[in-house]
């Protein structure tokens, strides 16, 4: 019987289909023997999490995570810890001296009380200050709008000075806005020098200008620099009485009005800085 030219060539391609599924297959077993031959080597390696002492099981079924090794308690971490740190040897550390001027016997301050006494300002409720680096601009010194919230910190001390000169609470009163307390009219600040970081001010007050009639006292403040022993700025502002409750312009009572006179019956006046 003769077999037809289309016949004979779908065997041959029938042939070499099967031959190469064959190679396939057996390709496939290899790799499949080669990665069960890896998994048993992980099984018998005791530093894979696959370990599988002698004498113990594996896990029943694919959910089961538990694992043969002994379980790592708080305990035996805080000792690895404690372990690894012993080896590091912490210096002690102190904060630097890099102020000499708030050193005591530096005569820092002294030298400043001293000025200020010479030049008439009143020592009692001085204000002690820390320049802040946040202070400065890019200019690499004090930004000029500090200087106005250093005078008004300085006012409010020598606010809190006179406590015992009043009645008790009033400076309280005054300083929360409740009654007749005070308001400032107007402020100027001559800048005498820059002041860069660190330093610290001191800045002390005069009290001058006492008019009962127009409810009006004036306060000068003058700002030195501890590090460079030297006036850096001076401010003079006007203060007047102010009615808080009714919002209006307020009386300067007999009783306030001594107690201004008072404050600069205190302290000697002197010249000009």
């Amino acid at each position: 019987m003769k077999v037809s030219s289309f016949a004979y060539t779908l065997a041959k391609q029938t042939s070499r289909a099967r031959v190469r599924n064959l190679h396939t297959s057996t390709k496939m077993l290899d790799d499949q023997s080669a990665r069960l031959r890896e998994l048993y080597a992980k099984f018998q390696d005791p530093t894979s999490h696959y370990h599988i002492p002698p004498g113990t099981n594996g896990p029943e079924h694919e959910e089961d995570h538990s694992t043969s090794r002994p379980p790592i308690t708080l305990t035996t971490q805080a000792q690895a810890q404690a372990q690894a740190g012993s080896a590091i040897q912490l210096q002690s550390r102190e904060t630097p001296d890099d102020r000499p001027w708030l050193n005591e016997g530096s005569g820092k301050k002294e030298l400043a009380l001293r000025y200020f006494r010479e030049q008439g300002y009143d020592t009692a409720g001085v204000l002690t200050w820390p320049v802040a680096w946040g202070n400065c601009d890019t200019f690499q010194h004090v930004n000029n709008v500090n200087y106005l919230q250093w005078f008004e910190s300085a006012r409010i001390r020598y606010f809190e000075s006179w406590g015992t000169l009043l009645p008790e609470g009033t400076i309280q009163r005054i300083m929360a806005g409740k009654g007749t307390g005070v308001i400032i009219k107007d402020v100027s600040i001559k800048y005498k020098a820059p002041v860069t970081y660190p330093d610290t001010m001191m800045i002390c007050s005069q009290l001058h200008g006492v008019n009962a009639d127009r409810a009006s006292f004036g306060l000068k403040h003058i700002a030195w620099s501890l590090k460079d022993e030297r006036v850096v700025a001076l401010c003079d502002s006007t203060i007047v009485m102010y009615d808080y409750d009714n919002v209006k312009k307020g009386v300067m009572s007999d009783e306030f009005r001594k107690a201004l006179e008072t404050v600069e019956a205190s302290y000697e006046k002197g010249g000009s800085a």
